[in-house]
């Protein structure tokens, strides 16, 4: 059961950078593009080799240009998380707070942003974790490694949907 807990906090925060992305930014801000839906699969890798296929879906509100309100969804045949998440940014940063629902988590999101990666750093509940995202249109992927957890780094590509 603790390899969940920490799957849901590194599927959570890897989920918010991924989704923070996924064009160039629009007006100085990578939020512009984002309002909208997204979804995506992925596979997390954990201790001793072992791999789980993800299934993500991300809906995203807000002004599109400072802040971004999100719910992000991921589930596979063992575990669901749910994450709420309020980011900002500002002058190439960007800064948020990050909610997993299911099981009762909650940390920060910092680091900087431009039209083509994004780097961030996550904490919170014992988690610590390095996030880097490639853009690509209408397309993101993002390779996440953890300190912290059973789960050793997730890899996940989404796509816009309609």
């Amino acid at each position: 059961m603790s390899w969940l807990r920490g799957s849901a906090q590194v599927l959570a925060a890897s989920s918010i950078a991924v989704l923070m992305i996924g064009v160039p930014a629009v007006a100085g801000s990578p939020f512009s593009a984002l309002v909208g839906t997204w979804s995506g699969k992925g596979t997390a890798r954990l201790e001793g080799g072992k791999s789980e296929k993800l299934a993500c879906k991300g809906y995203y509100s807000g002004s599109g240009g400072t802040e971004l309100k999100l719910n992000i969804i991921c589930a596979n045949a063992s575990t669901k998380v749910e994450l709420r998440s309020v980011l900002k940014y500002a002058g190439g940063k960007v800064t948020g707070t990050w909610e997993e629902r299911n099981y009762n988590q909650a940390g920060t999101i910092t680091g900087s942003a431009d039209d083509q990666k994004m780097k961030l750093n996550i904490g919170g509940g014992g988690l610590k974790g390095q996030l880097s995202v490639s853009i690509g249109g209408e397309t993101q992927s993002v390779s996440l490694s953890t300190e912290g957890s059973v789960l050793k780094g997730v890899s996940i590509n989404f796509a816009r949907n309609g």
